[in-house]
């Protein structure tokens, strides 16, 4: 049976039609630089803002459980930062000691480690033109450590080295805005550091209830869909995050006391910088063996050196093959090639907090966009959050004080 032809339009219907959608394209446009152009006036609240939310991932599984355990959420949440904050300060007050001591130390040897560093590098750079035939320059290098005792070729002139320093400030100077991307002043970044945890604090105490808002302004029958979707959502952020704070944790543990055992200097803080960018990933854990790997070779030989890039290399084994799955196991999964370039875009759009946030928010346009093709294009019947293990947040009355965040 032939399948029955719909009536064609009359032209004036179609073209009445085809401008109503073109008009409708154009006034989203215009809506949406509106938009782009008030958040780029505001975005100094951004940077606090992502904070905070950093605060609620890490701090509302605590906050929750307390809150399971019949106690006030207000109390829970002021309890659990006493006790976030408290870890911290021991923490401080236990590492203080070393840190201190490494930094003396540091400070002594300064002047032999620079003559060290520029001798590396002068002799690196004739290597490379022994061999290779290309020619590398190292009076920019040799001239900013003010080391006028490198071995290798000879010292460059004070007139020249006037001539690099002044030239390098200058282009430090432009480059200013788009190296720091947090703020332009100490005072902004102490206000993302202080307004962050209280906007942070504010919103842990009132979480249900602004969930519950939330879900109030959905359609009914389409409010179970949208709790199951921030169920999830909710869920592989907060993984995300928390995960990666944990990894970096432990990450910079193992390389410090791997550091040690080879008796690297500074290796308390090599070791800490070591899990602190490996919050980036594919590309953070390579900025820590790297540094270990330029200050044994500076301060020990090669030998240790490779020793200290080999502790880095059993670490990142440990982590990617033991911690990680464990510990990251069925939040993000995204291909290697999209967490790579997801960092990429993020550092390039909105810098430090674009790297740190670039692959959560692919996953969750992932999450979306998956979630609108199979259920609005296929047809499929979408997976209730509690089957992934969470339970969705329910629609309660004002005066139910019992609502559990997810």
């Amino acid at each position: 049976m032939p399948t029955p032809q719909l009536p064609r339009l009359p032209a004036g219907e179609r073209l009445r039609r085809a401008g109503i959608a073109a008009w409708s394209i154009i006034g989203l446009l215009i809506l949406g630089a509106i938009l782009a152009w008030a958040l780029f006036r505001i975005r100094i609240i951004f940077p606090p803002l992502v904070l905070a939310i950093l605060i609620i991932y890490l701090l509302n599984p605590i906050v929750s459980r307390l809150e399971e355990r019949r106690v006030n959420r207000t109390i829970g949440t002021v309890l659990s930062y006493f006790v976030v904050l408290g870890g911290i300060t021991l923490l401080v007050i236990a590492v203080t000691p070393f840190v201190s001591s490494q930094v003396d130390r540091f400070r002594d040897q300064w002047p032999e480690f620079k003559v060290d560093l520029a001798d590396s590098i002068v002799n690196t750079g004739e290597r490379f033109e022994e061999r290779f035939g290309l020619r590398v320059d190292t009076t920019t290098v040799t001239c900013l450590l003010d080391a006028d005792d490198t071995a290798g070729a000879e010292a460059p002139s004070h007139q020249r080295c006037d001539e690099v320093t002044t030239r390098f400030r200058e282009r430090l100077a432009a480059s200013a805005d788009r190296i720091t991307e947090v703020g332009s002043s100490v005072l902004e970044v102490l206000f993302i550091f202080i307004l962050g945890p209280l906007l942070a604090l504010y919103l842990l105490i009132d979480l249900p209830h602004l969930q519950r808002d939330v879900l109030n302004l959905v359609p009914e029958a389409h409010r179970e869909e949208f709790a199951d979707l921030g169920s999830k959502i909710g869920r592989t952020v907060g993984g995300f995050f928390r995960g990666q704070f944990l990894v970096a944790l432990i990450v910079g543990i193992m390389s410090a006391i791997g550091f040690r055992l080879i008796d690297l200097p500074f290796w308390l803080i090599i070791g800490a910088i070591a899990g602190f960018t490996n919050l980036i990933p594919l590309v953070g854990p390579f900025i820590g063996g790297g540094l270990g790997l330029l200050v044994g070779s500076i301060t020990g030989g090669m030998g240790l050196g490779l020793k200290a890039a080999l502790v880095a290399l059993i670490v990142q084994q440990i982590d990617n093959h033991v911690i990680s799955p464990n510990v990251m196991k069925r939040t993000v999964k995204l291909h290697p090639v999209t967490v790579m370039l997801s960092i990429l875009a993020g550092g390039t759009v909105a810098g430090f907090w674009g790297v740190l946030l670039g692959v959560p928010a692919v996953a969750v346009a992932k999450l979306l966009l998956s979630h609108l093709w199979s259920t609005r294009v296929l047809g499929v019947e979408p997976t209730p959050a509690a089957e992934a293990g969470v339970a969705p947040p329910s629609v309660v009355p004002e005066e139910d004080e019992g609502l559990r965040s997810p």
